[in-house]
């Protein structure tokens, strides 16, 4: 029952568009780990496709702000984030960001910033970054597997240490406590967001899609786009996508329980979609069979993959065009943890 109070109200009785889409960046280096980077001419150029596609580059808090009390922003909103305050975000993006006077915010763990770990940024940097329009936010304390509580910890008191702690030090160093928190690794768990709920934070993941004002508050979607995704071309077709409006009913936890590979069931509210051009698609498999159940105006949409999961993380992705927005596309991801890898 706790759980139905958490995700009241997301329930969705007409179609929205999506507000806002999040991009996630971590390295901006030619020689940093590649699945996380990416070089500092393709973020470049990164730029100057948003320039060009006329995006309007937001303020993350104040954004999501403004979607939660049911305002409008700008067409086109765009927000950048950065998780793990690496050096590389001080050296080769921020000048960049700084020319442009772009907002973006960079997710910290005030735990390797203390500990002086080689390639974090000192508070210095970070405060010069806040000076000219940078969000210092939380991205816990020591970036830990957020779901593998330790043994001889409540999860208020694992919570308490790895999120309560590194807000208040963030606090300390920057005079401002926003309570965003972008997850280590993207992972949460349906008990992890209430805690978050509960204690006023609201939560980013990794998982993709856009946000419109009927998203869910303690899992806000973002497109990871370095490595593999740091294509320009494919990152023009993540700018043009839409909230898909899911149900509240069809929010499940992402660990992977007996049954593998999991069934998804989404219940969508929205006469912007031809329910015949819904897609799912499967991490390392492609596209995956589905079917689709259509009373009134609720649509039911269910699908699975054929393959067992085996990685550490995967998502099953839903997608389908926009009627009233030719070449935008609605997208819905969820994600699914295989917690029985344990360097994932």
């Amino acid at each position: 029952m706790k759980y139905l109070v958490l995700l009241a109200g997301l329930l969705i009785t007409m179609a929205t568009r999506a507000e806002l889409v999040i991009l996630q960046y971590h390295h901006v280096s030619t020689s940093t780990p590649a699945a996380t980077s990416i070089s500092p001419a393709d973020f470049k150029r990164h730029l100057l496709l948003l320039a060009s596609l006329n995006k309007t580059i937001v303020d993350l808090p104040s954004a999501i702000q403004t979607l939660r009390q049911g305002g409008t922003l700008p067409d086109n909103a765009v927000a950048i984030t950065f998780d793990d305050a690496y050096e590389s975000i001080y050296h080769n993006a921020f000048p960049l960001l700084a020319q442009r006077r772009w907002p973006f915010t960079v997710f910290v763990n005030p735990g390797t910033i203390d500990a002086e770990h080689e390639g974090i940024m000192p508070w210095q940097q970070l405060r010069e970054m806040q000076q000219q329009g940078a969000t210092i936010a939380n991205h816990t304390q020591d970036h830990p597997y957020l779901i593998q509580r330790p043994d001889n910890l409540t999860l208020d008191a694992w919570l308490t240490q790895q999120v309560d702690n590194a807000e208040q030090r963030i606090k300390q160093e920057m005079g401002q406590s926003n309570r965003l928190l972008a997850y280590p690794y993207g992972e949460y768990s349906l008990a992890i967001a209430e805690w978050l709920q509960d204690h006023d934070y609201l939560a980013f993941g990794q998982h993709s899609g856009a946000v419109s004002s009927q998203s869910f508050w303690q899992a806000i979607p973002r497109y990871p786009v370095a490595g593999a995704y740091a294509d320009p071309d494919t990152l023009n077709n993540k700018l043009q996508t839409l909230a898909l409006p899911v149900a509240s009913n069809s929010l499940v936890d992402p660990a992977l329980g007996s049954d593998n590979p999991p069934e998804l069931r989404l219940t969508l509210h929205s006469q912007d979609l031809d329910p015949d051009h819904l897609r799912c698609f499967a991490s390392g498999e492609g596209q995956i069979d589905h079917q689709v159940d259509v009373t009134g105006t609720t649509i039911t949409l269910t699908t699975q993959a054929t393959q067992p999961i085996t990685q550490g993380r995967s998502r099953y992705n839903c997608t389908a065009p926009s009627l009233s927005k030719p070449g935008y596309f609605y997208w819905y991801s969820q994600l699914w943890i295989n917690t029985s890898v344990e360097n994932r």
